[in-house]
C-alpha cells in the first residue's frame, strides 16, 4: 500500500510539467539579433584654418598626418559603440591646438540627433590618443591654430 502512494505521488508531481506551448507564445517571447558595424573612412587630407600673418607655419602631428590618422583610427576602433548610435554621411572633426601644442577642445559637425554619444566616444578616443602637436607659429611666435579632418561614417546592420 505505501508503495502504491509513493507511486501516485511521484507521477503526480511530473503531471504538472508538461504543457503545451503554442506558436503565437514562441514569436512573442523570440528577439531578433542583429550586429551593428561602423565603418569610417579618413581618405581627406587634414586641412589647415588660415593663419593671417606674414610667415606662417602651421601645427603639425609628431610623426606626420599619417601618423595622426593612424593612430585616431586604432582609437576609434575601440572607442566607438556601435549599439547605442548610427551615423552614416561626412562629419568634420574640428581640433583646437593650444599655444603649447596640446589639443584644447574639439567640435564634431554636423550636429545630429543623439550626438552628444557620439562626441563622447570621439572624445574618449581623442584623450586615449594622448596627441601632441608643434603648436603653429606666426613670426616665430606660438598661436592658437584650429585644424580640420573630414571622417566618413556608415552603419551597417547584419542579422545573425
Amino acid at each position: 500500500m505505501m508503495r502504491l502512494i509513493f507511486i501516485l505521488l511521484f507521477t503526480g508531481a511530473f503531471v504538472q510539467a508538461q504543457t503545451l506551448i503554442e506558436d503565437s507564445e514562441i514569436s512573442e517571447n523570440s528577439e531578433e539579433f542583429v550586429r551593428v558595424a561602423i565603418s569610417y573612412e579618413l581618405d581627406h587630407p587634414t586641412e589647415y584654418y588660415r593663419l593671417k600673418c606674414g610667415s606662417p607655419v602651421y601645427a603639425r602631428f609628431t610623426g606626420g598626418e599619417s601618423i595622426f590618422k593612424q593612430n585616431i583610427s586604432r582609437q576609434m576602433k575601440g572607442f566607438l559603440d556601435t549599439g547605442l548610435y548610427t551615423v552614416n554621411g561626412t562629419f568634420e572633426l574640428i581640433l583646437f591646438i593650444g599655444k603649447n601644442g596640446s589639443l584644447q577642445r574639439f567640435q564634431l559637425k554636423p550636429e545630429v540627433t543623439n550626438g552628444h554619444l557620439l562626441e563622447r566616444d570621439v572624445e574618449l578616443a581623442l584623450r586615449n590618443m594622448n596627441p601632441s602637436w608643434t603648436p603653429a607659429t606666426c613670426n616665430g611666435i606660438p598661436v592658437d591654430s584650429r585644424i580640420r579632418q573630414k571622417i566618413n561614417f556608415r552603419t551597417d546592420s547584419f542579422d545573425m
